[in-house]
């Protein structure tokens, strides 16, 4: 089976205008597993593809030959991740400690309360269903 992960590594560091060494010192490897890489002699575990699809900002799936499509790209590494939002944190404490009946209850209240969400039309006024008898 053809290295596809090797050959799409190459591809992005030619397209990037990068060598082997340029780029084995900016993955923090040596210049001998970068080659073997692209040869096929040794593929890359998966923290370490998380790396290179995070430096060219391609999705895994791209890396792994899955896909042509490169627009479903992670976060860079150059980038802080965003802060959570305080009001999940303070949901996520809500629910912390409740019984499983009380996160069944919970989870249907929310899922009531995204469907009215959802039904909103983009005037913001709510839609009214009927339901069929």
């Amino acid at each position: 089976m053809q290295n596809v992960v090797g050959v799409r590594i190459k591809f992005m560091r030619e397209q990037a205008g990068l060598t082997q060494r340029e780029l084995a010192k900016k993955m923090n490897i040596g210049i001998s597993t970068m080659s073997q890489y692209e040869n096929g002699d040794r593929t890359p575990n998966v923290d370490m593809q998380r790396k290179f699809a995070q430096f060219f900002g391609v999705s895994l799936d791209f890396l792994a030959g899955l896909t042509d499509d490169r627009t479903q790209r992670p976060e860079r590494l150059d980038r802080e991740p965003a802060p959570p939002d305080p009001a999940f944190l303070e949901a996520l404490e809500c629910l912390e400690g409740m019984s499983g009946e009380a996160l069944e209850t919970a989870l249907r209240c929310l899922q009531a309360i995204k469907a009215l969400d959802d039904a909103k039309g983009g005037d913001g006024k709510t839609l009214i269903f009927e339901k069929n008898a």
